[in-house]
């Protein structure tokens, strides 16, 4: 983990969200899960920055809200921080559920599939981009028929949702179905990843466990068992 300086160089609008094009040395870029602390100048909290996409200077990111940042603003950054994703090689029938209100952590996922000829399926409430010619997408409330279909989940939800995952996946009892797949838990971060505030803390088996030091990319049936299925 490093920190260095960084600027925002452009500001875009895509599929009807305000995105940032973060310019930065290459050692900083996070990979798809991660993320990076970005700090202006005189700011007493730093900002996490979750990867959604590459650009030949940096990478671009969802603008965070309550930041007035503008082309040109100097950010000192520091990272990349946190356990992303890491998919099996193996996976033919990936399903991707977005429970916030941006796809954009989750589009970046399709260039991590190593099998060839694997679909893809996003179900999201959020606007829609131009999605790659190997993904289909419909709304969130279809997902449930995907539980037969997909051999993996991907799952993005902020943190005061995570308990709308029981929604989403069957249940046995007390007893987690074994559930393949990962889940980007997002969240404020006050602390700056070092894990001593505890507010992005969340259940996982019968442990707590830190979005910002453990995560924010935990094994989803991990998060389901700790919340008593």
């Amino acid at each position: 983990m490093e920190r260095k300086k960084g600027h925002l160089a452009e500001l875009r609008l895509f599929a009807g969200e305000e995105q940032v094009l973060i310019a930065c040395p290459p050692e900083m870029v996070p990979a798809p899960g991660q993320y990076l602390l970005a700090a202006e100048r005189g700011a007493i909290q730093a900002t996490p920055l979750f990867f959604a996409g590459t650009w030949k200077q940096g990478f671009q990111a969802v603008k965070p809200h309550q930041v007035w940042w503008q082309p040109g603003t100097d950010l000192s950054l520091f990272g990349p921080l946190g356990n992303g994703f890491h998919l099996p090689g193996d996976v033919q029938r990936l399903a991707m559920l977005e429970m916030g209100n941006s796809n954009s952590c989750l589009l970046p996922m399709v260039k991590l599939l190593h099998y060839p000829g694997a679909r893809v399926t996003l179900f999201s409430n959020a606007p829609m981009a131009d999605l790659p010619p190997e993904m289909e997408a419909y709304p969130m409330q279809d997902f449930r028929d995907s539980l037969d279909w997909a051999d993996y989940f991907i799952v993005d939800v902020p943190l005061e949702k995570v308990d709308s995952l029981i929604e989403c996946f069957p249940q046995s009892g007390h007893q987690s179905v074994d559930i393949c797949g990962q889940v980007l838990v997002q969240s404020k971060m006050p602390c700056c990843g070092l894990g001593k505030c505890g507010v992005c803390s969340i259940k996982v088996k019968r442990a707590w466990k830190l979005a910002c030091e453990d995560g924010p990319v935990f094994n989803l049936s991990g998060v389901l068992q700790g919340l008593g299925m």
